[in-house]
């Protein structure tokens, strides 16, 4: 996952109660809790400008040791079109556990 992301990409969202911050809590996040063999994840809009774009994402049956089972996230990428390809520059979310 960290390639599709620029190095000062921002990330917010609340887990719970709690707000997460930075893409460093999101690697850490998806390294321990593991695999979700179940997880259906949809592309519910694309919004492409030139050199940026805007993805929703909406992701059911999210599972794993931190997730548990069967959440459902909203995603929010902007992208930017950099010479190397795009890249995500910001990834916002809404937990709907």
């Amino acid at each position: 996952m960290r390639p599709a992301f620029h190095p000062q990409a921002s990330f917010f969202g609340y887990a719970g109660d709690q707000l997460a911050v930075g893409t460093e809590f999101l690697f850490d996040w998806i390294d321990r809790n593991g695999p979700a063999p179940d997880i259906e994840p949809r592309v519910m809009s694309v919004d492409v400008l030139e050199s940026i774009a805007v993805v929703r994402i909406e992701i059911a049956n999210w599972s794993g040791k931190l997730a548990g089972s069967g959440v459902r996230m909203s995603d929010l990428f902007t992208f930017l079109r950099m010479p190397e390809g795009w890249r995500i520059i910001q990834k916002a979310f809404h937990w709907n556990a």
